[in-house]
């Protein structure tokens, strides 16, 4: 991420504002939303739900072997949070780790400063689990990569 004016700066305060805002579905959306439920089988979201319970896990799984990094795990939600342990690494907080990790690693995650929750990032988890793999073994390399021990 390009800061070195510090034009950023303030953005990262105003998406914290914004999130709250724009986590909803557009009116369209939620329209459609009974007739969508009303027609969808069963079974179909029964499937969706063990592939985003299959990826949840593997993060979990995945992450909660990476030195420097405690994920959280979620209930009923299609991203995770992953708590930062400041002391592990030569970054200075989450922004700076989420800055470094797209940089190095071409791997994108939130800080947590954007939900009001310092030294935590969060990732999405309704990717397939290929999705996850790759973005695990990113995360690994460069949380070694920046270890303090």
């Amino acid at each position: 991420m390009y800061n070195h004016h510090g034009y950023f700066d303030q953005v990262i305060d105003h998406l914290g504002k914004q999130s709250m805002i724009l986590l909803h579905p557009c009116s369209l959306v939620q329209a459609s939303l009974p007739k969508i439920l009303a027609e969808v089988p069963a079974s179909h979201l029964e499937e969706m739900n063990a592939k985003l319970k299959i990826s949840a896990e593997l993060a979990f799984e995945r992450f909660s072997k990476i030195p420097g990094i405690k994920p959280v795990k979620s209930s009923a939600a299609m991203y995770m949070m992953v708590r930062i342990d400041p002391d592990a690494f030569d970054i200075a907080n989450d922004v700076d780790f989420c800055t470094k990790l797209l940089a190095e690693q071409n791997a994108f995650c939130l800080p947590g400063a954007c939900f009001s929750d310092r030294n935590m990032f969060r990732i999405i988890t309704c990717c397939k689990p290929e999705t996850i793999q790759d973005f695990a073994d990113r995360l690994q390399t460069f949380c070694l990569a920046h270890s303090k021990q």
